[in-house]
This record gives C-alpha cells, sequence and structure tokens, in this order.
C-alpha cells in the first residue's frame, strides 16, 4: 500500500482544487434550514471565511455572486464580502436581501463612495442607515438616497439634508418631492433655493389657517385677560392670528400706515430706521425684515407685502428703495404676489417668523 505524504499546510492548494471546494462549501451554506442546522452552517460558513480571507479577487467575485440570492446566508461570511473591493461587494449589495441593518451599517462606515451608493438605492433602506448615509454628505450618494422613494429619512436626517441643499441647489427639488419634508423644513430650504423650486415649495405648502382660527377663537380673550403670560402661548396665538399688522405700533409709529412706511424706504433708501420701523409694523422680526430685503430675488418681499395686505404698488415703492430694477427677477416676485391669498402668505411669513424668533431665545 502506497504511503500518504502529510499534508503540507504552508503550500497553497491548487487553484481547481481552491475553486472547487470554495463552490462545494458554498453550496452547502445555501441549503435550507430544512437540510442543514445552524450549527452545521456556522461550521461551513467559519470554513468558507478562511478560505476566502486567503483567496484571489477572482474567487471571491464568483463566491460573491453564488450567495448574492441567498436569504440564509451567515451575515459574518455575506459582511465580509460586502464590505470587500468593490466588484466583489456589488452583487451582495445589490441583491442580496438577508443583509441586515446592522450589517448595513457597517458597510456603510467601511466602504468606499461606490459601497455607499448601491446601498442608498437598496429597497426599503431604513432609517437608521438613512441616516448614516447622510452623515457622509456625499452629493452622489445623497442625491441617489432622495431618490429612492422606498427609503425612510427621519426628521433629523432630512434637517441635515436641508442644511447641505442651502449649499447644493441640486438637492432641493429632491427634497420638495420627499413626504417627509415638513412646513418648518420647506421653508427653511426656501432661502436657498431657485425661482421654480421656490414657487414649488410656496404650492405645496403654502396653506390657510382656517381650521386653527376656528378652533382658538375663544382662546385670545383668555390669554388676554391672562396679560398675555404666557409668552409660548402669544407665539402661537401670533401664528394663527388673523391679523398680521401690529396695529398697536401704529399710534407709536412715525409713519401713519405700513404703507407708508415702504413709501419711505422709496425715497430713502435702506436705512436702518425705516427698515426697524417697517418690520414692527408688520408684526417680524427685525432680522427677518433685513433678510428679506437682503434677498435678490425679491419672492419674500413679496410674501410680506401680500402677507400684510399691502398693494403691488407697495412692493413697487420697497423695489425702488433697495435699487432694484426691472426684468425676469421682478415678475417672479409678481407671480408669487399673485397666486398666494393673504392667509397663505401669512402662514409662510409666520412660519420664517417663528423660526427667526427660536434662533434669537
Amino acid at each position: 500500500m502506497a504511503q500518504i505524504e502529510p499534508m503540507d499546510l504552508d503550500q497553497p492548494a491548487p487553484p481547481r482544487a481552491r475553486d472547487v471546494l470554495a463552490r462545494r462549501l458554498a453550496d452547502i451554506v445555501g441549503l435550507p434550514s430544512s437540510r442543514l442546522t445552524p450549527r452545521e452552517r456556522w461550521i461551513v460558513a467559519d470554513l468558507l471565511h478562511d478560505l476566502l480571507r486567503a483567496s484571489d479577487e477572482t474567487l471571491r467575485q464568483r463566491v460573491a455572486q453564488r450567495l448574492s440570492t441567498l436569504n440564509e446566508a451567515p451575515h459574518r461570511l455575506l459582511r465580509m464580502l460586502a464590505t470587500d473591493h468593490f466588484e466583489v461587494a456589488r452583487p451582495i449589495l445589490e441583491d442580496c436581501q438577508a443583509l441586515t441593518d446592522f450589517d448595513m451599517l457597517e458597510i456603510v462606515q467601511t466602504g468606499t463612495i461606490q459601497h455607499r451608493t448601491i446601498v442608498a438605492r437598496r429597497e426599503d433602506v431604513s432609517e437608521t442607515v438613512a441616516a448614516a448615509l447622510a452623515a457622509y454628505g456625499e452629493p452622489e450618494v445623497v442625491e441617489r438616497l432622495l431618490k429612492n422613494k422606498t427609503a425612510i429619512l427621519a426628521a433629523p436626517t432630512v434637517d441635515h439634508l436641508v442644511g447641505m441643499a442651502l449649499d447644493n441647489s441640486r438637492f432641493a427639488p429632491l427634497l420638495i418631492r420627499r413626504e417627509e419634508l415638513r412646513p418648518a423644513q420647506a421653508f427653511r430650504l426656501f432661502w436657498g433655493c431657485d425661482g421654480t423650486d421656490r414657487r414649488a415649495i410656496l404650492d405645496r405648502f403654502a396653506v390657510d389657517r382656517t381650521i386653527l382660527i376656528d378652533a382658538s377663537g375663544d382662546i385670545f380673550p383668555m390669554a388676554q385677560a391672562e396679560g398675555w403670560s404666557d409668552p409660548l402661548v402669544g407665539r402661537i396665538l401670533r401664528y394663527i392670528d388673523r391679523r398680521q399688522r401690529n396695529r398697536e405700533a401704529i399710534a407709536m409709529s412715525p409713519f401713519a400706515s405700513l404703507e407708508q412706511a415702504m413709501e419711505a424706504l422709496r425715497r430713502e433708501g435702506v436705512r436702518r430706521e425705516i427698515v426697524s420701523e417697517i418690520a414692527t409694523l408688520a408684526g417680524i422680526d427685525d432680522r427677518l425684515m433685513t433678510r428679506m430685503l437682503d434677498d435678490l430675488a425679491g419672492e419674500p418681499l413679496a410674501v410680506l407685502c401680500k402677507a400684510t395686505g399691502l398693494k403691488w404698488e407697495s412692493f413697487e415703492a420697497g423695489w425702488a428703495g433697495l435699487g432694484r430694477g426691472e426684468g425676469p427677477i421682478l415678475e417672479q416676485a409678481r407671480h408669487v404676489y399673485d397666486m398666494l391669498s393673504v392667509e397663505k402668505a401669512q402662514t409662510v411669513l409666520r412660519y420664517w417668523n417663528l423660526s427667526h424668533e427660536a434662533d434669537r431665545d
């Protein structure tokens, strides 16, 4: 009988033997639970894991392709392949449904931008994974995530993406179409958008407050009887109130009306005391008034005029006082003025004002 020579463990296995062994182990790992116990699957997966770690990329890629459609492959093995070089990881990332959120987070954290881009377009990306993807701030990944209708974005993630969109305008139209976007976020996003996206935000989020007004009518006299001692109640009721102008301020103002203050802006230009007086009469924060006048497009000033009941002539007075000319920008502002009702314009203005008041606090 021939004597069997002892195996040299340091000598690499012949390429064909290693390839066949890897395929056999992958086949066993993928057997259904009716044919393989969990302990057996773990043992086989550990053997395959060690084999692949010492194998070339071509073999790892073939095994990844083989395991990508399995639902019961051990996660340690899947994570190793999913965090491998992109061409190895790709079939796992694209097709494997067995990956958990824990697996995805490891892939997001240890993979490349190519890994994260594919994760961002997978079906049913969870809030946790979406937040991890957004945190990297990679435009390609963020754009893919926003286009993924099955991805779920938590409110803090949307806040983060709105902040990114203020510096990257291509995110704005994608965010505007997301169901998770809330009015406060949309009206913050407004400031970094072009005219088309601004109109889309106003069209979707500028709503009236009829239900709120009807439901809270009796609370106004209560708050007044209490001397408006609760600042939070006062802030919310100011949002709900039908009136936008600060009528009490007229008695102490050097101008007889808000219209006259706008005319003063035309005559004398942007003087601090005039701007402050317009803000007071319009019932808004000074910083918001300054921001609206600094906006070169004119839509915010159009919102202010409509919300306070000013006619278009008053907008033109303010526009002239700012030294702005006519043209497409003025036409865009006029379109916004015409498309909004007084109530809807008040909704927008008050969201902006609440945001500035909250920042002051």
